[in-house]
């Protein structure tokens, strides 16, 4: 059986650059910044009673970033339209179109990243997980994300819920769980 992986994305209500300046107070470093924009396609549209994962996974994603920090500018991506045109002649759908601003801070001896991202029409996220506690069980691994995420000066309660991109943009309302990549 495939142990369940937790990763964290909370809502954030501060602005932006409050957080930036939080994290490197804290001895991170923003080491990658750009804009994403992500076009999910998929042949069956009806993601009613699917998890955030399910949904990801009943997609194809085509990814087209830059224009920031340690990347190429984000421009025309011949790949992507090649490949959105494939989809499309087999028949499959465009169901969701996301832009993002995507910051990337991680320190000395980390193995992942802290990501904050301002979602156009959904707000401004921070997204966690860390490999080192995959082997625990998806409680434990959402506690201990908790916690080191309240190490770098966020305040975040173990009952907090995160918030889910995908189910949110399908259903129109905010929908939330407590791991989002399940």
């Amino acid at each position: 059986m495939e142990r369940e992986i937790v990763e964290v994305g909370f809502p954030l209500e501060k602005q932006i650059i409050y957080y930036h300046d939080m994290l490197q107070k804290h001895g991170l470093e923003l080491v990658f910044a750009c804009i994403t924009h992500d076009l999910y396609y998929a042949k069956n549209t009806n993601f009613d009673g699917l998890t955030e994962k399910q949904i990801k996974d009943k997609c194809t994603r085509l990814r087209m970033s830059g224009g920031g920090i340690n990347t190429a500018p984000l421009g025309n991506n011949e790949k992507m339209l090649q490949k959105e045109k494939e989809l499309k002649s087999q028949g499959y759908t465009k169901v969701f179109d996301t832009i993002k601003f995507d910051l990337h801070y991680r320190k000395e001896g980390m193995k992942t990243y802290i990501q904050l991202q301002d979602i156009l029409h959904l707000g401004l996220l921070v997204y966690y997980n860390n490999n080192d506690y995959n082997d625990f069980s998806p409680e434990k691994q959402r506690e201990l994300l908790i916690n080191e995420l309240n190490t770098y000066g966020f305040n975040f309660k173990q009952t907090d819920m995160c918030l889910d991109k995908l189910r949110t943009f399908y259903h129109g309302k905010k929908m939330y769980s407590k791991n989002v990549n399940h």
